[in-house]
């Protein structure tokens, strides 16, 4: 294949557009989606590079392209977060670099949040995309081997991953961006243009006129990420992947199909364009550590962007400075030469020697901890599984509810459900221990919008309970996402069904994140930052209680949860200074245990009560 000035341009705007979303523009609020871009190319490039009689050559070429700056990356972010981050960020670091080391990122990535959530402190969060581009690589040869049989299997497998990563935008969104299957059509788009419309990576046609049609392409790649795309949207119309990445990857595809004008691509913007094309790799990796490792404060997860100009000039530089080292030192020089004379070998070790290191740097760091810092650090993980786990939505996409104890149906009780928003979630290890020494069914719900305004109607929450035979409901939420109109709704609802509701009354909130200020205060870094509260001014702030009492009904009751906290200062942590919250309002799981005996009560009363009724 011929150089293609008009393919580096392509890069060059997919970095750019990348970049300029992680630095805060607001402008390229979609700026992910220069990433399809990306696939779209590596596409068609590994249609024209492979050949099925050489694959050990194959793989040789791309573990040089890539490794080196790749490893390198890694290295460089463990060695800064170990200097630079407290122990809260940068054992996250270490994990992150353990997945990168074996090219799982974007795999340890799906169990967790979604790429658009920023609670987590991830500077390595962008190879995710490199986790999917090598898992690619790795399919390249049987793929190439089913479509030299037939070129209608090539149609055919875009098609099916077409479809079926739509459909999985409309059930787990965060598994269509992160699980290769469902983006391998990204990939097959542009596999597809340099089999059918190209000669070997050069344009078909040697009419130079034609090449002002890829014109229209780079215009709409630069307007498309302009406009607005919920990355957590589970609708392939507005989420993503979805309508607007098949056009994002269409316009790529008219450009390596048609080409650019030679005028363009000779242009200043042209010649910068292609520059930045050609430092396009160095630039990915460098950019999004420097961020993430710049902008970091303890607890306080990714946050992109920048304060001023001025930290936007520094960060920029840096960038740049680092790029250029990365891109000159690294991926041009002695590093990938040395890597080529065995490259398996060196693949191995230094996969192993990045655990290695990620692994001594976690050691010493948590030895250099006093007891109390490790009890504050512990927060970050002191949580349960999130909602009914990670892997539900793809192993039985329709299911609502899930059941927590595992107590086979003949041998339970009775069954109960609890419902509610992220507070559910984080008091649910109460309600599943309490549940088994009770020997109840516990079901709960998929979604994490239940019991709010904009989640599933009251009439859904009911149905579920009557389909899994729930006699009673438990409701906790967080204070501000109380509805009376809701919960009355819910309780009439359920009368009807002769299913009882238990209101679970919010926990104690406070005004700052508890973990980073009781490390401030223990590092002599802050004092009071930590209002006390009693119980008095848990009932003075919290502001649904009046309306909770004007609420009567025969199956409505209600569990406070206050004197567990509160005795009547209210406690933010125990007494050997594990928190009980992992930020301003969520219960870590020691927090949750405060709840179990409340809990526990509640259902050793509605087991007698059952018992008595039968």
């Amino acid at each position: 294949m011929q150089y293609r000035a008009d393919i580096q341009i392509l890069r060059g705007i997919s970095v750019l557009l990348v970049v300029l979303f992680h630095l805060g523009f607001n402008s390229f609020q979609s700026g992910f989606l220069g990433v399809d871009v990306f696939f779209v190319i590596s596409g068609f490039l590994m249609a024209v590079l492979y050949d099925h009689r050489d694959i050990k050559g194959f793989f040789k070429r791309r573990a040089i392209r890539l490794l080196p700056a790749f490893y390198v990356t890694i290295v460089f972010t463990v060695v800064c977060s170990t200097l630079f981050l407290t122990r809260n960020e940068s054992v996250q670091v270490f994990h992150q670099a353990y997945l990168g080391s074996i090219f799982a990122s974007n795999i340890g990535f799906w169990f967790e949040n979604s790429y658009f959530s920023d609670s987590a402190f991830k500077p390595l969060l962008h190879l995710w995309s490199l986790g999917v581009e090598v898992q690619f690589y790795l399919m390249v040869p049987l793929l190439a081997f089913f479509f030299r049989k037939s070129k209608w299997l090539l149609i055919g497998f875009t098609v099916i991953s077409v479809v079926l990563c739509f459909w999985a935008t409309t059930v787990s969104p965060k598994t269509s961006f992160f699980i290769t299957p469902f983006r391998v059509w990204e990939f097959l788009i542009g596999y597809s243009v340099a089999i059918f419309f190209s000669n070997n990576g050069n344009t078909l046609s040697s009419n130079t006129s034609r090449r002002y049609y890829g014109i229209i392409g780079v215009v709409a790649l630069l307007i498309i990420p302009l406009l607005p795309v919920d990355g957590e949207a589970t609708s392939y119309l507005i989420g993503h992947p979805g309508i607007f990445s098949l056009l994002v990857t269409i316009f790529t595809a008219a450009v390596l199909f048609f080409g650019l004008p030679v005028k363009l691509e000779s242009s200043i913007i042209g010649k910068v364009l292609v520059k930045l094309g050609e430092y396009s790799y160095s630039i990915y990796l460098v950019h999004f550590p420097v961020i993430v490792i710049y902008n970091s404060k303890p607890f306080m997860g990714t946050i992109y962007g920048t304060e001023s100009y001025y930290d936007l000039v520094k960060v920029v530089l840096i960038i740049a400075v680092l790029s250029i080292f990365l891109h000159l030192c690294v991926e041009k020089q002695k590093l990938p030469k040395l890597f080529s004379n065995n490259w398996r070998m060196f693949t191995l070790l230094s996969s192993l020697l990045i655990m290695i290191l990620a692994t001594s740097a976690n050691t010493l760091q948590d030895r250099s901890l006093d007891p109390t810092e490790k009890v504050i650090f512990s927060a970050e993980n002191d949580r349960s599984v999130y909602r009914c786990g990670k892997a539900i939505r793809i192993l039985d996409p329709k299911a609502a509810v899930c059941e927590l104890t595992g107590i086979p149906e003949n041998e339970a009780v009775g069954s109960i459900m609890l419902a509610g928003n992220s507070h559910a979630d984080a008091a649910k290890p109460a309600f599943i221990k309490a549940a088994k020494e009770s020997n109840f069914n516990l079901f709960f719900f998929v979604s994490n919008s239940v019991m709010n305004t904009d989640g599933p109607s009251v009439k859904f929450i009911v149905n579920q309970a009557k389909i899994n035979s729930v006699s009673t409901i438990f409701v906790h939420q967080f204070e501000k996402s109380f509805d009376t109109k809701m919960l009355s709704d819910l309780i009439s609802e359920a009368m009807e069904s002769d299913i009882d509701i238990v209101y679970v009354e919010p926990v104690p909130t406070w005004n700052v994140d508890i973990p980073s200020s009781m490390w401030k205060i223990e590092k002599g870094l802050a004092k009071n930052l930590i209002e006390k509260q009693s119980i008095s001014d848990y009932y003075k702030k919290t502001n649904i209680f009046s309306e909770l009492d004007n609420i009567e009904s025969d199956n409505f009751s209600r569990v406070s949860t206050v004197n567990t906290f509160c005795k009547p200062q209210c406690d933010y942590s125990n007494e050997d200074s594990t928190p009980l919250y992992f930020d301003r309002h969520h219960l870590t799981a020691t927090g949750a245990e405060r709840l179990y005996p409340i809990i526990s009560d509640a259902l050793i009363k509605l087991k007698i009560k059952l018992q008595l009724n039968n």
